[in-house]
């Protein structure tokens, strides 16, 4: 048999084993996560390049006082009424289908260019609006508006 154990005896790890077990857990952990760390360097070198990583590093020093002046200006009454549709309109920008959107912009967009390049000052006749009529492209646009107009007054 044995003898009883009347002393518990705790190891100590001196301070150069403690670093050295310390230096081998960070060296794992930094093999095990190489490429996500590669990418974080990628991204502070493209910060510092683009001179924003001074204002980063700013704003998160200063992150109380940016945060307090953020939101004592949306407390002013002037931005009421776009805090409080705020919401709405996201949900409202949900429901677009943005295809049918964009090529409506595009068509609108490309109109504008052609009304800005036109004489503002020419007076315009029923005669040559209904000559207009006969020209490919108007009738189209004309077509085009008349059928929104008609969807737009159609509920669903």
């Amino acid at each position: 048999m044995g003898e009883r154990v009347k002393v518990i005896k705790k190891i100590h790890k001196s301070r150069e084993y403690i670093i050295e077990e310390n230096m081998n857990d960070i060296k794992s952990r930094l093999s095990d996560r190489k490429i996500a760390i590669e990418k974080g360097i990628d991204i502070l070198d493209a910060l510092e390049e683009a001179e924003a990583l001074d204002a980063f590093h700013a704003a998160i020093v200063q992150r109380k006082i940016i945060t307090k002046n953020i939101v004592n200006e949306l407390n002013k009454e002037q931005y009421e009424g776009i805090l409080g549709n705020l919401g709405q309109v996201l949900f409202l920008l949900g429901e677009l289908d943005i295809e049918e959107t964009s090529t409506f912009v595009r068509r609108i967009n490309n109109g504008m260019k052609v009304a800005n390049r036109a004489n503002p000052y020419k007076k315009t006749s029923v005669t040559d609006l209904l000559g207009a009529l006969k020209d490919p492209e108007i009738n189209q646009s004309v077509t085009l508006l008349l059928n929104f107009l008609k969807g737009m007054s159609r509920d669903e």
